[in-house]
């Protein structure tokens, strides 16, 4: 049944990617976007509330049956990237675009609305479907969670998808437990004693203090995380100077932490933070260490991978076609923010079609294979009519 209602609305799937990718719009930004997936849903039938967290959209299919409450997501914003595709649906905003498969994201969510519309009959219980604003910033799941989106009836478990351009169309990559990492910015500012540079004995030179701190810091990793652990940071950003024949009393350097387990990610920080303290104490400087919290990492629940599993059976041509992920990759995701209060699973969806340039994620030339879309509502459809199917 999923199959040949999956197969009567593609081009549907299609006319929502278009639509999407002509007129992508940034975080907390999506005004159209939202205004124009709360009609379509309208239109199916589903109760339909806007302006959760801030410009999400929350669609009920309430089948008035006693059964579990189950929710699907999908993230609406786009990048501040110029597009370089030239399709003929190319984005019609200067300086954004859906670099990251959001509009397939969206897409593949209300071509799943359509089939369930059509299949209430034969399901129970309540899902919910979630299109949330914000994720390529720190906070729009968040906010969807604070605004009660997961609330009255609670949700016992979310599902979500994310386009993979690293995997051909008909295919999916799944894992359970640790998908993704956590991440943190980090900043550092370092202070030294200004001087001219033919008496730099009176002077403490800032940019060889943090010359030593960056020697420092790569000494963390290797002492204090297990070689078994998947953990990183980098320094991606250093400035200080003004004048070619000043000694620097200030110099900034930033990047990131990426750790799989949240307890690496602690360590890290606190010895960065002695370091850089310590390092620029002894070298007759002072140092300030900064962070901003990232993303959770993304665990996905071992029995939802299996209902995700089970669906992609029925939905993909071959047991082979599903791609048991080994390690979890250093990416972020705020789905992570949703499983820190419900169970949940996301899984990567193959887009990737080797007769044109697919691009990759962030990139100005992403372009999905937009037969996958085809699958991930198969797939989301097979989901609720395994958990929620009479």
């Amino acid at each position: 049944m999923v199959n040949q209602l999956a197969k009567k609305y593609h081009d549907k799937y299609i006319e929502y990617r278009r639509y999407f990718h002509q007129y992508p719009e940034l975080s907390f930004e999506e005004f159209e976007t939202s205004s124009y997936i709360a009609e379509e849903l309208k239109n199916m039938g589903y109760s339909v509330r806007t302006n959760i967290g801030g410009t999400g959209v929350l669609a009920t299919l309430d089948t008035n049956i006693s059964g579990p409450v189950i929710a699907f997501r999908a993230d609406m914003d786009a990048l501040p990237i110029q597009e370089e595709t030239g399709l003929p649906f190319e984005s019609k905003r200067i300086g954004i675009m859906h670099g990251c498969g959001h509009d397939g994201h969206m897409a593949v969510l209300l071509g799943t609305a359509l089939l369930l519309s059509e299949m209430k009959d034969k399901l129970r219980g309540i899902i919910k479907l979630i299109f949330q604003p914000g994720e390529e910033t720190n906070g729009g799941a968040k906010c969807i969670i604070n605004d009660g989106a997961l609330k009255n009836p609670d949700v016992d478990g979310i599902f979500a998808l994310h386009m993979m351009p690293d995997l051909p169309t008909g295919t999916i990559g799944i894992k359970a437990g640790y998908l993704s990492s956590t991440d943190d910015e980090f900043y550092i500012k370092i202070h030294g004693v200004g001087a001219h540079s033919s008496e730099p004995q009176t002077g403490v030179n800032a940019i060889v203090i943090a010359s030593q701190i960056v020697n420092s810091l790569m000494t963390i990793l290797g002492s204090n995380i297990s070689p078994y652990d998947v953990a990183t940071f980098s320094i991606c950003k250093i400035s200080g100077g003004d004048a070619i024949n000043i000694i620097p009393d200030f110099a900034e350097m930033s990047g990131m932490i990426r750790c799989v387990e949240k307890s690496n990610k602690i360590i890290i920080r606190e010895k960065m933070k002695s370091l850089v303290e310590s390092v620029a104490n002894g070298m007759g400087g002072r140092a300030e260490f900064d962070i901003i919290e990232g993303f959770p990492s993304v665990i996905n629940d071992s029995a939802l991978s299996r209902a995700v599993l089970e669906a992609a059976e029925k939905s993909l041509n071959s047991k082979e076609d599903i791609i048991l992920i080994e390690r979890p990759h250093l990416g972020s995701e705020d789905f992570s923010y949703y499983q820190e209060v419900v169970p949940g699973v996301m899984f990567m969806l193959g887009c990737r079609n080797t007769d044109f340039e697919t691009g990759g994620l962030h990139s100005a030339v992403l372009n999905i294979d937009e037969n996958s879309l085809e699958y991930g509502v198969k797939i989301f459809a097979n989901i609720a009519l395994n958990i929620c199917g009479k």
